[in-house]
């Protein structure tokens, strides 16, 4: 080895460390996010708001005007809760209820006094939490859904700490007994909360949330879309280390009886899957019982099968013992083309079941008692749709957990995350409540069946049983999903947009616009999915927004233009790019109905480089010219514009490659000022230059960026 190799392995070294010790550090100061975020949220100013005025009529007519009185907070901690309870003293007084497991911030109380100043229709409200760690640190945020009874029911995740008016306290006090029983206590007044049945972890905050949620009648059904107890969507306590936010009662997996016997109808469409349908007809009838006490009939509806499966459907069919609650099977065929929600209305309209229960014929009933727990559910007046967990097969992997609408519009969570383990404070276990669930598996009662008008008819392929829920919703109906039971979804693992072909991503990219436009109101709006979570629909796992910078904060790029490409650079496909958006900012920002809104363009993703230390790249976004916008267009010329990126914190890429180095910081994001390109089609691809050396990497992808 000469002295030059030596001095040249010498300088790669010393470089590479510093790259290394500037990638830490912005790992460590991008995952510090949420703690800075917090930090800095604690030292701003609450917003004042004005209190309401009455108006009182004098005898002659006169109409005076008189501002309320702010009300004053009272913090309670929660074991002297029924100290207060026969406080008759200043009305409107707020009580704040407190854990000692942990210390409100320091604007907590102006905070929740201002939420019942501007929210007179609220009597109780509860807020987000969470983690103290070392050195002051905050971690680990609970960041809790709007107002969900029926995850209420199976789990206090309302936690550490949660407020009402005085008045709604006294008011609520003869709601004791009901409370305790919908807890699974034994309600006997001359008892104290500790004595009456319930777990000696379940705290006597417990009793007197449900005390007030039944007072204000939030285990019925809403009137519209307004909830009956409010949220304040943001961290206002600090939980000790390592203290359960449950205080005991956690979502858990339960038993529940039906409240009389009933009938269902199983909806299931099914086109020359045969065998596949047997094994759905057989798993059902295995894992229900008589003493469920639900009898039910089943019927097939095929649009277009082959004779010789037509006939196998009818020798399958016809095999299947009527025992366990089944009553009959009946084949309906009719050629047609493919629309899931005709096929689903038309079933429905052919049943007489109380309850509809729709299902895929690649769904495998596991364990007894699915539908008893299913029904049990949608029996409740004020939930709508039902869903259930469904697992890949011969895995523990989760397809479906419920579904949350984030900005792009609605994904199935926890996708193919193992099952084992308990995600996000518990979403994948125990009962929730979801703005949708999938109709691969999805029971309702008939009558709020008819009463949302069944399945969209426009909507023939993707995204029905979503706008159905939503539908549902805003109803005023709850949907949930039992997460405490699963079935097995025997749906490819492989299944997804990147082997659609590009009219099936088209038609799915229709559907989805339509969706948005019937439901424009709930673009990026999600009651039970905190907007503090990961808004990207590509990030399976459920968790705390990775960065908080708005996108409108994001500088827009600066271009470099290369009228004969990138010098000395070498394609190669160990260089990957994933392209998640790129379209319009308005679009991105306010969905498929903004109007007069023209700020340019957005592009977000990830990218990294195999089998190298991913610290000593630094990449630029690439664009070039195409003349058409299909896959495998050729450039129209040798120009490339290079753009400046913003870096991404992708924890969800570290976890899906362990086996690549440094690949935490592989996130980009970039805004494209209106003018800068002129108008047409723009492929993308991305440029990683190795600060340590003199490799220049290229690789382009198939996406493309359309400029108007």
């Amino acid at each position: 080895m000469t002295k030059g190799d030596m001095s040249g392995g010498f300088v790669k070294s010393v470089l590479t460390n510093r790259r290394i010790t500037k990638y830490n550090k912005m790992v460590d100061a991008k995952s510090s996010a949420y703690d800075k975020w917090q930090h800095a949220k604690e030292k701003e100013p609450v917003i004042k708001v004005e209190a309401p005025i009455s108006y009182e009529t004098l005898e002659t007519g006169e109409v005076i005007p008189h501002r309320l009185p702010e009300p004053k907070v009272k913090v309670i901690p929660y074991a002297k809760i029924w100290e207060v309870g026969n406080d008759e003293g200043d009305e409107n007084a707020v009580y704040l209820f407190v854990s000692p497991k942990g210390k409100l911030t320091k604007r907590a109380t102006e905070v929740v006094k201002q939420y019942f100043i501007a929210h007179p229709e609220h009597n109780v409200v509860y807020g987000d939490e969470d983690e103290l760690g070392k050195k002051g640190k905050y971690i680990h945020p609970y960041f809790k859904p709007d107002w969900s009874p029926d995850s209420y029911l199976n789990a206090f995740y309302i936690g550490s700490f949660f407020a009402c008016r005085a008045r709604t306290m006294h008011e609520a006090s003869s709601e004791y007994d009901s409370a305790v029983r919908m807890l699974g206590g034994t309600a006997n007044k001359k008892n104290s909360p500790e004595q009456v049945g319930l777990e000696a972890s379940l705290l006597s905050a417990d009793v007197l949330f449900c005390m007030l949620a039944i007072h204000e009648h939030a285990f019925a059904k809403r009137t519209g879309i307004e909830f009956p107890i409010g949220h304040i969507r943001e961290v206002l306590f600090h939980r000790n280390p390592e203290q359960d936010v449950f205080y005991g009662r956690h979502f858990h997996n339960s038993r529940h009886m039906l409240q009389k016997e009933t009938t269902v109808s199983i909806v299931i469409p099914s086109k020359d899957h045969p065998e596949v349908l047997r094994r759905c007809l057989e798993s059902i009838v295995e894992t229900t019982s008589e003493s469920d006490k639900i009898k039910y009939d089943i019927v097939v509806l095929d649009n277009g099968s082959e004779a010789k499966n037509r006939v196998r459907y009818g020798v399958f069919i016809g095999k299947i013992p009527k025992k366990n609650g089944l009553t009959r099977i009946n084949y309906l065929y009719k050629l047609d083309e493919f629309n899931f929600s005709a096929m689903c209305n038309k079933g429905a309209k052919n049943t007489q079941g109380e309850y509809l229960l729709f299902l895929n014929d690649d769904i495998e009933c596991v364990k007894e008692g699915w539908l008893r727990e299913m029904v049990s559910q949608a029996q409740l007046r004020h939930v709508g749709a039902v869903g259930a967990k469904l697992i890949y097969p011969d895995t523990d992997l989760i397809q479906h957990a419920g579904i949350a609408n984030v900005r792009r519009g609605p994904v199935h969570k926890l996708q193919k995350m193992h099952d084992n383990k308990s995600h996000y404070f518990g979403y994948n276990r125990g009962i929730h409540n979801n703005i949708g669930v999938t109709a691969a598996c999805l029971l309702i009662s008939r009558q709020k069946f008819n009463d949302v008008g069944g399945f969209p008819l426009e909507l023939k392929v993707a995204f029905n049983d979503v706008d159905f829920c939503y539908s549902i919703f805003e109803k005023g109906y709850y949907n949930v999903c039992c997460n405490h039971i699963f079935l097995k979804h025997h749906e490819s693992l492989s299944r997804g947009l990147d082997n659609m072909d590009p009219k099936k991503m088209e038609r799915l990219a229709v559907e989805g616009d339509t969706l948005m436009r019937r439901h424009s109101h709930l673009y990026n709006v999600d009651p039970f999915y905190s907007p503090h979570l990961t808004e990207d629909e590509t990030i399976s796992a459920i968790i705390p927004r990775e960065d908080y910078t708005p996108v409108e904060d994001i500088p827009y790029s600066n271009v470099t233009i290369h009228d004969k490409g990138i010098k000395g650079a070498r394609e190669d496909q160990c260089l990957r790019v994933g392209c998640e958006y790129n379209g319009t900012l308005d679009n991105w920002l306010y969905g498929v109905v903004a109007d007069g809104v023209d700020d340019g363009y957005y592009l977000k993703g990830y990218s990294f480089v195999i089998g190298s230390d991913n610290a000593i790249f630094d990449k630029k976004l690439l664009l070039r010219r195409v003349e058409r916008h299909e896959s495998g267009a050729g450039p129209v010329d040798s120009k490339v514009y290079s753009f400046s990126l913003y870096t991404w914190y992708r924890p969800d890429i570290r976890v899906r490659l362990q086996d690549q180095v440094n690949v935490d910081l592989t996130g980009y994001k970039l805004k494209i000022k209106k003018g800068v390109l002129t108008p047409g089609f723009y492929q993308i691809g991305m440029l990683a230059i190795d600060r340590t050396g003199r490799t220049k990497l290229v690789n382009w992808v198939p996406n493309v960026l359309i400029i108007k």
